[in-house]
């Protein structure tokens, strides 16, 4: 399982990361992927910790500034010495564990099916507030009924794909939101795979209802009107 990467984006996540790469480390021992941590302009000590020796091996990219999850993922995903990526957060609600279920399914597929793909991870027992939970549930019928994206939990992190297939994915702000609908615009598979989901035990969640909800509904119109236009372009 060495020949995969995983992508971390972080923006004040000392209090968790650290334990993340350690789990990492113990679940996949001798074997442990690539492992690339985009440090998003976090003013939380990171920089300093992640000096020390035991680290080495990991693959850190800096930005100056909070330029926001999206653009950390392409940073990592560009960077990747591997095709074959893993996204997941870096709060540690994702399990470790849970990436490895991601590959094996990947690992399990025919030939023919190992390329043109996107597994998402769906969130069972979600261990997020209230509102949370509510916003994200909406804006999952909602976005489901726009796009037809065949995704059952959009807004978990946890996902492997291809770097080139992202790549080819043109950029814009937010587009980590809407993955499925993209890859399957490029004729992408999308699997859907249950994961467990954590609490989180360190930080603040970076999201609420009001920079989460209406600003997606917006999004949702632009990939919408991108879809179409691809369909259009196609016939």
């Amino acid at each position: 399982m060495k020949n995969f990467s995983i992508i971390i984006p972080i923006y004040n996540e000392s209090g968790s990361i650290f334990k993340l790469i350690e789990e990492i480390h113990n679940e996949f021992k001798n074997k442990s992927p690539e492992i690339v941590i985009i440090n998003d302009g976090s003013n939380d000590g990171f920089d300093k910790k992640i000096k020390s020796p035991r680290y080495k091996k990991i693959k850190i990219e800096n930005h100056l500034e909070n330029l926001g999850k999206c653009m950390a993922m392409l940073t990592g995903v560009s960077v990747a010495s591997n095709n074959l990526i893993c996204v997941m957060d870096g709060d540690g609600q994702n399990p470790p564990y849970e990436v490895k279920k991601l590959i094996k399914f990947w690992s399990s597929l025919p030939k023919e099916r190992k390329k043109k793909f996107l597994i998402c991870g769906n969130r069972v027992n979600r261990q997020d507030t209230l509102t949370k939970r509510i916003s994200s549930k909406i804006a999952n019928k909602v976005r489901k009924f726009f796009l037809n994206d065949d995704c059952n939990d959009t807004a978990c992190a946890l996902k492997v794909f291809l770097k080139n297939d992202y790549l080819q994915i043109k950029y814009f702000k937010n587009m980590h939101r809407f993955l499925p609908a993209l890859f399957k615009m490029n004729d992408c598979r999308i699997y859907n795979i249950q994961v467990n989901d954590r609490p989180r035990d360190a930080g603040i969640s970076k999201y609420s209802f009001n920079n989460r909800f209406w600003i997606g509904i917006i999004d949702l119109i632009k990939v919408w009107i991108l879809i179409k236009k691809e369909k259009k372009n196609g016939e």
